[in-house]
């Protein structure tokens, strides 16, 4: 009898042991993604529908328990959400801080959280000193260059333009978004940073189009009227350039006017004559940084700022395709991962994400 005593003892001692040794289920890794998009089909685009697929196809991968809330645009929504995140037991919190929104409501919230990571758009660095200052842990940011961005396509398109030698001067509109975004000023920026510098480019209007196909229409429409000789148009998104497009084709002058925008949007190439895109996959990339922190604090997140963009080409058709036909389950992001890869992990790149989905 004493034995079989002992014999439980030592099965209850390991039993318990194991239970601290292996890590539980409950310790699964959770995250909260508050995407300030809308949660279907809207007049802005697919962008941040988009950006969830990329994140959800990582989450796979990685076994990440991940929620995602949708703010619909609403900014009233946005702050209530960011509210409700601060509540939840899950270990760090994706936010997009856009016209400072998202800041400005953790700044007025009465909780805190440890780990917070800014995607996409991040507040200026006095409100993440105060941020901190108030108990939040700010692990760092995740953002594109959209300087970058800007500049880009408006090389592509002025590259694209047929330039008599009788009048070699190129009339130009630009579409800017809503320019109480970072990401809106700082295409504008890279758009300037090449249209300053040309002689023959002439930048005949810049307006907020609100990042709207159909506003864009709207104004397009007006300004093709006024300015019937121009010759391209540079849109901050994809979805702003299509509007500039069905307007230019209203107007019989779709031929002489080369149009772009930045997204990669679904269809794009059969409209546009440039796009630039690829901060779409940003999601994912920092779901591979979070994993990396969560499996060893000493992987830093950081403050990222990352030229991901590039010009919509053939080459990268395969991974276009599995973005919008919403196959990115091909790409395995755990070559992307420190934690997952060894000797050492992919670099983050379009060119190796597609040839992942090759």
């Amino acid at each position: 009898m004493t034995d079989e005593v002992n014999v439980f003892k030592k099965f209850a001692l390991t039993c318990i042991f194991l239970m601290f040794a292996i890590p539980s289920a409950a310790a699964e890794l959770k995250v909260t993604f508050i995407n300030p998009g809308f949660s279907d089909d809207n007049p802005t685009g697919n962008f941040w529908l988009n950006v969830t697929a990329f994140m959800q196809a990582a989450a796979e991968d990685l076994n990440i328990d991940l929620s995602v809330m949708y703010a619909n645009r609403n900014h009233i929504d946005m702050k209530k959400m960011v509210d409700k995140a601060l509540s939840r037991d899950d270990h760090y919190l994706v936010l997009v801080d856009e016209k400072s929104v998202v800041a400005q409501a953790l700044l007025s919230s009465q909780k805190t959280h440890d780990k917070i990571i800014f995607l996409l758009n991040a507040p200026t660095k006095q409100e993440q000193i105060r941020l901190r200052s108030k108990g939040f842990g700010i692990l760092g940011n995740i953002v594109p260059d959209n300087f970058q961005a800007g500049r880009l396509l408006i090389q592509q398109l002025d590259s694209l333009v047929l330039r008599s030698k009788k009048n070699p001067v190129v009339n130009s509109l630009a579409l800017l978004g809503e320019t109480a975004t970072e990401a809106a000023r700082q295409r504008e920026q890279g758009l300037l940073s090449h249209s300053n510098r040309s002689y023959n480019l002439k930048l005949q209007q810049r307006i907020d189009a609100n990042w709207s196909q159909q506003e864009a229409y709207r104004i397009t429409k007006g300004l093709l009227k006024r300015f019937p000789e121009t010759k391209l148009i540079w849109a901050a998104n994809d979805a702003m350039a299509k509007g500039a497009a069905e307007a230019a084709t209203k107007l019989s002058i779709r031929q002489q006017i080369r149009i772009g925008g930045v997204n990669w949007d679904k269809d794009h190439h059969k409209v546009l004559d440039a796009s630039v895109g690829g901060h779409v996959t940003l999601g994912a990339f920092t779901l591979v940084k979070i994993a990396d922190h969560f499996n060893d604090p000493a992987n830093i997140i950081g403050d990222n700022e990352l030229p991901i963009f590039k010009v919509y080409n053939n080459k990268y058709e395969p991974l276009y395709k599995a973005i919008h036909s919403k196959t990115l389950d091909k790409i395995d992001f755990r070559y992307f991962s420190i934690t997952h890869t060894s000797p050492t992990p992919k670099p983050f790149t379009l060119d190796n994400m597609t040839a992942l989905v090759k």
